[in-house]
């Protein structure tokens, strides 16, 4: 038996979302379409394909970074392949910086005993003039008041600047599915608004502070390098910038190598330079940067509508990742599934009212920087969009949808993702998720939200590192997110109405 037909045998369906009771919404559910896309993305996709050539071929993909170029470029030219319309790599309207890749790096510890440095630059990061050795010292203070006494010590020194903290012994393993039990738990209540910031808030901004201030203090120092340890363990290395931030990539200066240490060895380095043991490291640290083009780009495509053309469904994810790994679950994955998801309502040539519209953000792991730059550059269009759809935690099957506060799309999407619970779809839930390009078009009150997914690989220790490749992915976990999205950017583009706004934001100019 036909499992979609065991589940649903009507073509319209009313869910009261327990949340609004009083309020019956009814969405059309055209259960011929659920049927040939549910085909197309489980039993014809072109999934793995197109992300085996993202992480293996094109590789990491570091905003403005000739990777992240490769890969818009090569996006572009496959949506044209499929007869997209509007393809464009749209630069944004404000420059981000200089375009950075690692060359090579030739690191060692000499003493006090001789063997490899298990190490990594940080984005960003400067070059030595050729092979150099260096002292091990270790720059620690508790206040940046210290920081005066260390002047004129640290020069030619290989600085370890960052306190190191133990990771405790793992002795349980974590599951990496979602339970039904945490799915459907009621949502947290609101916290209560705080005159000042708790103690954990202060904390972080003061080691941000403290942070900027190393910086500071450090760039006049002319130290060799810059040592820092990774923050996972096992010799996992989690990379991200360089200590000086955005003056790394926006001046014309060559930052000081930025090294991340594996967190064990880094250890030893800490406890050594404690106990007064002198070490030397031997390093060759050579970085390319690019100035030819400081604006970072986005990539744009379309599948015109037909009743509504002017009126638009967007889908999104961010194609940027971090430079060690090949950013396979962040987020080759969520990028790839908005790929195959327009490349299935295409392909089909289900009749879409709506133009439906996917975006490949860049500067994402920077700060949202591409997604904001897009929303800042196109007001005119803020009325006429009618939502705004992002994958972005990992590479993990779609459990649900947050409603992002809003709860008038609750029993909307209750009703939309009802045909794909046989495939584990379950949740709405209501409340914020945050930390990803959905945020930049909620801020400028267009419906935007994120997907619900199983946290595989996503959170732990390839997160962010050199081992974010195409092994940590789940193929038929991402097929399926993939029909999911399809789906719900199809019944989007088909309602009467626009999605709801939140309650106070308009609909139209």
């Amino acid at each position: 038996m036909n499992p979609l037909r065991a589940l649903m045998t009507v073509g319209t369906l009313a869910v009261l979302a327990p949340s609004l009771r009083a309020q019956v919404v009814s969405e059309r559910v055209d259960l011929g379409a659920v049927q040939r896309i549910r085909d197309e993305a489980l039993n014809r996709s072109k999934l793995d394909s197109l992300i085996g050539y993202v992480t293996d071929v094109i590789g990491g993909r570091l905003t403005n970074s000739p990777g992240n170029r490769r890969a818009n470029a090569w996006a572009a030219e496959t949506f044209r392949s499929w007869g997209l319309t509007n393809v464009a790599v749209e630069p944004w309207d404000s420059a981000f910086g200089r375009g950075w890749e690692q060359v090579s790096l030739s690191a060692r510890v000499l003493e006090p005993v001789t063997k490899q440095l298990h190490a990594t630059p940080q984005a960003w990061s400067g070059s030595t003039r050729g092979t150099v050795v260096c002292p091990v010292v270790l720059l620690e203070i508790q206040d940046t008041t210290e920081l005066a006494r260390h002047a004129g010590k640290l020069k030619g020194a290989c600085v370890l600047w960052t306190p190191y903290r133990p990771v405790e012994p793992e002795f349980e393993a974590s599951t990496r599915r979602s339970t039904l039990d945490q799915l459907l738990a009621p949502p947290a209540p609101p916290r209560p608004q705080q005159a000042t910031p708790s103690a954990a808030q202060q904390e972080f901004f003061r080691q941000f502070q403290r942070s900027n201030a190393i910086g500071r203090f450090l760039r006049t120092q002319q130290a060799t390098a810059y040592l820092r340890p990774s923050g996972w363990t096992y010799g996992l290395l989690r990379t991200g910038g360089h200590l000086d931030g955005r003056t790394a990539r926006d001046s014309m200066y060559n930052p000081t190598p930025d090294l991340q240490v594996g967190h064990e060895q880094y250890g030893q380095l800490y406890r050594n330079a404690k106990r007064g043991v002198p070490q030397k490291l031997e390093l060759n640290v050579q970085n390319r940067f690019l100035d030819n083009d400081r604006r970072g780009h986005n990539v744009l495509a379309e599948v015109r509508g037909t009743e509504k053309p002017d009126e638009v469904v967007m889908l999104g994810a961010h194609f940027d990742s971090w430079h060690s790994g090949t950013g396979a679950t962040d987020n080759a994955a969520g990028s790839v599934v908005m790929m195959e998801a327009i490349r299935i309502l295409k392909t089909l040539g289900l009749p879409m009212k709506r133009t439906v519209r996917i975006g490949l953000w860049s500067g994402e792991e920077q700060g949202l920087i591409g997604s904001r730059a897009w929303v800042r550059m196109h007001p005119d269009q803020h009325a006429k969009i009618s939502a705004y759809v992002n994958l972005d935690n990992g590479t993990g099957k779609i459990r649900g949808i947050w409603n992002q506060s809003n709860s008038a799309v609750t029993p909307i999407f209750e009703q939309m993702l009802f045909p794909f619970r046989d495939l584990g779809v379950v949740a709405v839930r209501h409340g914020n998720t945050g930390g990803t390009d959905h945020l930049a078009f909620d801020a400028a009150g267009i419906p935007g939200f994120n997907f619900i997914q199983d946290p595989i690989e996503y959170g732990n220790r390839s997160h962010h590192s050199y081992v974010d490749t195409y092994e940590r992915l789940m193929i038929d976990d991402l097929k399926q997110a993939a029909a999911v999205i399809a789906w719900t950017v199809f019944s989007i583009a088909n309602r009467d109405e626009l999605m709801p706004r939140k309650a106070g934001r308009p609909t139209t100019d």
